[in-house]
This record gives C-alpha cells, structure tokens and sequence, in this order.
C-alpha cells in the first residue's frame, strides 16, 4: 500500500472512529505503521505537518522503485552480457 493510501486509510479511521488527538500522535502512529524500509528514512528528514510527511513518504516510494528497477535492468544486461561473451568462448 502506498502512502498516500496508508494516509487515505489511517484519516477515514479516525474519522469514523471519531478519535481526536494531536497532530504528533497521528504523525506518531502513522510513521509505527510504515515499512522499515521507508522509515529509516523518513525519520531522517524535516516535516511540519501530515501531509509533508506523507509526501515525503510518497517521494521515497517512488525513488525505490526507480532503484528496484534500475537494478533489475541492469541485472538483465549483466546476464545478458554473460550469455553473449559464454557464446563467443565456445565458437572460438
């Protein structure tokens, strides 16, 4: 789930559920409920309110899966490459 629907999800609870708390404890609770991966690094930055938060949650998704392609794809050419050079050895 991405943050923007974690955020969606954790809002339409505690409307429903009618909670009234700080702004740190909301923060608080939705940063208990991210990825490790994700809050390693948020917790590295500055944020004033929710909404930055998640925004910022939202700009670390998308540079993992930039580098989760990345390194799928150069993973690819990497095999891609070794095929090519184990063929060249045997037709030598």
């Amino acid at each position: 789930m991405s943050g923007e629907e974690y955020r969606k999800k954790t809002e339409l609870y505690i409307r429903r559920d009618g909670i009234r708390e700080e702004a740190n404890i909301t923060l608080a609770r939705f940063l208990s409920g991210l990825s490790l991966e994700i809050k390693d690094k948020v917790e590295l930055l500055l944020y004033v309110d929710l909404n930055d938060f998640v925004q910022l949650c939202t700009k670390i998704e998308e540079q993992n899966l930039r580098k989760g392609r990345s390194r799928r794809d150069n993973s690819y050419l990497n095999s891609y490459g070794k095929k090519d050079s184990k063929r060249e050895v045997v037709s030598k």
